[in-house]
């Protein structure tokens, strides 16, 4: 049984984000996954452009000790993503790869961010997810709340004080 460390991502491994970005696009069943290169686009690469610039930019990863492989990171940032709810509010993002998925790994790095989150002073942290996405039920029972939708995803938001969305 593998065992992993969670800690807080590292300025060197930073350049990670883009290629986990690409693993947290969400995939339904039967759509083909889009060229790596779509994570350049500007909608995307606000999500890992340039991380560490900003106090609103944290990001934990988790570990597996023995291989010592980064096989999951939530990160998050004050960006006008898919997520955004309002300014000062930082947008999560956050994978794990495919073969450590169903573990808890994902639970235990959304928490490990949320707690970044608390001791930063942001008031929240929001994100987007697509109806579809099995993720939203680890988002729902992790606190964060439905406060708007579209015809595809649900904009979430985990108060940590008071915010106006």
């Amino acid at each position: 049984m593998a065992v992993y460390i969670f800690r807080k991502l590292q300025a060197e491994e930073y350049g990670l984000l883009r290629e986990f970005l690409y693993e947290a696009i969400f995939l339904p069943e039967g759509v083909p996954a889009p060229p790596r290169a779509i994570v350049e686009e500007p909608a995307l690469g606000c999500y890992w452009r340039r991380f560490g610039k900003s106090s609103y930019d944290m990001a934990r990863c988790a570990v597996e000790l023995g291989s010592e492989q980064i096989i999951g990171i939530a990160w998050c940032r004050a960006i006008s993503g898919f997520g955004y709810v309002g300014d000062g509010i930082p947008e999560l993002a956050m994978a794990v790869r495919k073969e450590h998925r169903m573990r808890g790994i994902g639970t235990r790095l959304l928490t490990a961010l949320v707690n970044a989150v608390k001791t930063s002073g942001c008031r929240g942290v929001s994100l987007a997810v697509q109806k579809e996405n099995f993720a939203f039920h680890l988002y729902d029972k992790s606190g964060f709340a439905v406060v708007r939708e579209t015809p595809e995803e649900y904009i979430m938001l985990y108060q940590t004080g008071e915010v106006e969305a």
